[in-house]
């Protein structure tokens, strides 16, 4: 058995690799995946960062590289879009104007950020394995290869399961440093941490934590080995041991930047004026560092309903601007970490009916709960009671592993998982249950503590942990192949799942190849009916050819189309993100003041349609804003009129079906409003 459990291992990896992206004929182009494909094609192709530095650079070169061999084609160099740094524009024309194979893009970018899943798991093991045992690391593996969560953004050419992997391999590779100092070592504590600082912005998160593991290790009262030479020495005094472990955090740190900078070509200025113009990026640093209020587009009648977001400098935007002037980071990484930092401390969230851009500190240990499988969370908690109780006690046997030495050489995920959910639960930023998935692997080893018990009942518990198991892999397997959409059968499933959460949670645009298959049953029945499609999302409908009426959701068509839609009977295919109105100004209970624009903007359009003849130009514009304002609200009108009836079918995992006859259209749109507040 001991012979074969590398190939298990392997066979185990090889099996999360191929269900994370065997489903990617069935995902759709997510929200994210436009921006980070066209950043990272551009990173390799023109040396250039305007485009998305805001979420590190590394997941977006790992998941373009196999596209770099399939000639695809750029927009001009000369588009406005390209000049003024705006990606989702950009992008879109990347994506769907140029003729690019837009499946297969995503398919090889999708399979090499599963490569970074299956890093994270198999490193879930080895931990596992390391702390408790043999038994433990297969329990690990077994959660770990069959996790919704792990399988759906590793399955997804995004940034954040890249994150997962090279913060907890960097906090990984510096705590074994710390106790054992080779020159392999070493180079793999500076090659983790570099690569951790551009996976994401939030992957400084480590200098506190190997701050901490610094301390911890000063406090432990055992030998450093040195072996950096031929000659092995053995380090015993506590001066020492502090001089050699700083001395090398502090070698591997230096080298880190050098990594850093690396990742940006080694030049401050984010753009390549060798390649092209540029009029900066889309928010000047003024903004970004909270100096100048953001400049949203002026015009809606529809701006005045909620309230901006107020300038406010702090210690951070004032570090970053030192950094800025003194040119000691890359410009582009030094903006995209003003950038996250600014709009992680106020954005609208949407959380079990209620809408903040503050956050709720119950957000991500409600959406853990409803987003991880029953079984387990009952071997989580079954393993943190295995711990628990061997805590006050000695092994039952020999070679059962000792609470202590468990406790210390857990050190880096017990204080990364600490450090993490403290951060997590303060947050302001609540838009995705995703935000937490580099504490699965922490949780998934603390379950495989449940293996302890195979000491006391060696029969009862391992029959009972492979019925557990079993069923976490039965249920993961019935998730396919919207992983993303997963919410555990006690709470409805992913039926009923944008009742709690949206965004990357739920809905995150990927239903657009399930809503063209039936769009085609559909058409084979005869049904004629017209169908409204309100998406969110960063796909096309458009490029898909998809034969449906857009319907309230301007701000993810910046196509041509008439407003406001002609809106009669028929299908209502609607994004969930959309039906909950999060990002929408008409979010929330229909108020007094939402009918009365309402009204107003009715009025404005009949008034302007009945007076015909030329226009000025003013006139046009004015025109054509009450026009998309007026729709807006209308959709607002309707989702309202749709809360409490149970959608016909659910599409894609994310997309709501309703049948409205006229009269139901008419009733929302023109009638009274049941769901009124004061």
């Amino acid at each position: 058995m001991r012979r074969l459990a590398p190939l298990l291992v392997a066979l185990a990896l090889g099996l999360y690799w191929w269900m994370a992206v065997s489903v990617s004929p069935r995902m759709g182009v997510t929200a994210d995946e436009v921006v980070h494909l066209t950043g990272g094609y551009t990173y390799w192709k023109l040396n250039d960062y305007r485009m998305h530095p805001e979420n590190g650079t590394l997941p977006m070169r790992i998941a373009t590289l196999p596209l770099l061999s399939m000639n695809l084609k750029l927009p001009p160099l000369d588009d406005p879009d390209w000049l003024n740094s705006k990606v989702n524009l950009y992008g879109e024309k990347f994506f769907f104007e140029q003729g690019n194979d837009v499946a297969a893009m995503l398919q090889r970018a999708r399979m090499m950020i599963a490569l970074t899943g299956v890093f994270t798991a198999w490193l879930t093991w080895r931990w596992a394995r390391g702390l408790f045992g043999v038994a433990a690391g297969w329990v690990a593996l077994g959660l770990a290869v069959f996790c919704p969560a792990m399988l759906a953004h590793g399955g997804l050419a995004t940034s954040d399961m890249t994150m997962t992997a090279c913060v907890l391999g960097a906090l990984s590779a510096v705590w074994r440093l710390l106790h054992r100092a080779t020159w392999g070592r070493l180079a793999l504590a500076t090659a983790a941490c570099g690569l951790a600082f551009l996976s994401k912005m939030s992957g400084v998160l480590i200098v506190p934590l190997i701050g901490a593991m610094l301390a911890l290790r000063w406090l432990r009262p055992a030998p450093f080995v040195l072996a950096l030479g031929s000659r092995v020495r053995w380090l015993r005094r506590r001066t020492q041991v502090i001089g050699a472990t700083l001395a090398l955090t502090v070698a591997a740190g230096a080298g880190s930047l050098v990594i850093l900078w690396g990742g940006y070509g080694f030049r401050y200025d984010g753009f390549n004026r060798a390649v092209s113009g540029t009029n900066g990026y889309y928010f000047t640093w003024d903004v970004i560092l909270d100096k100048e209020p953001v400049p949203w587009p002026a015009g809606s009648l529809l701006d005045d309903l909620h309230g901006r977001l107020p300038l406010k400098e702090t210690g951070m935007t004032r570090l970053i601007a030192e950094l800025r002037d003194h040119r000691l980071l890359p410009e582009a990484y030094l903006w995209g970490f003003a950038h996250t930092y600014k709009f992680s401390r106020s954005r609208l969230a949407f959380f079990l009916g209620q809408y903040r851009s503050d956050g709720w500190k119950m957000f991500f240990p409600t959406a853990f709960v409803l987003k991880t499988t029953i079984p387990a969370l009952l071997l989580i908690a079954t393993g943190a009671a295995a711990l628990l109780s061997i805590a006050r006690r000695r092994p039952v046997r020999p070679g059962t592993p000792a609470v202590r030495p468990w406790l210390y050489r857990a050190a880096p995920l017990l204080l990364f998982f600490a450090v993490y959910w403290v951060m997590a639960v303060n947050m302001h930023l609540n838009i995705g249950h995703r935000h937490i998935l580099p504490t699965y692997p922490v949780f998934y080893v603390i379950a495989s503590a449940s293996a302890l018990w195979l000491v006391r009942w060696p029969r009862a518990a391992g029959a009972a942990l492979l019925a557990v198991l079993a069923l976490h892999m039965a249920d993961s397997v019935l998730a396919r192949p919207f992983y993303l959409s997963y919410f555990q059968p006690l709470v409805g499933g992913p039926e009923r799942g944008y009742h709690y959460l949206v965004d990357s949670s739920y809905d995150w645009g990927q239903g657009l190849p399930d809503l063209t298959a039936w769009l085609q049953e559909k058409a084979a029945r005869g049904d004629k009916s017209p169908v409204y499609l309100t998406y969110f999302g960063a796909d096309s409908a458009r490029a898909r050819g998809l034969d449906v009426i857009r319907f309230g959701d301007e701000a993810s068509d910046s196509g041509a189309r008439n407003y406001p839609a002609q809106v009669h009977g028929g299908w209502f295919v609607i994004s969930a993100t959309h039906y909950t109105r999060v990002y929408m100004p008409t979010r929330g209970p229909w108020t007094p003041a939402y009918e009365a624009l309402y009204r107003e903007l009715g009025a404005r359009l009949a008034a302007m349609q009945a007076k015909g003849g030329a226009r000025t130009e003013a006139d046009q514009a004015r025109l054509v804003q009450d026009a998309m304002d007026y729709e807006t609200m209308q959709f607002g009108r309707l989702s309202v009129f749709l809360q409490g009836r149970e959608p016909r079918q659910l599409i894609g995992g994310s997309l709501l079906v309703y049948r409205l006859t006229d009269a139901e259209v008419a009733a929302a749109l023109y009638g009274p409003v049941r769901d009124t507040a004061p």
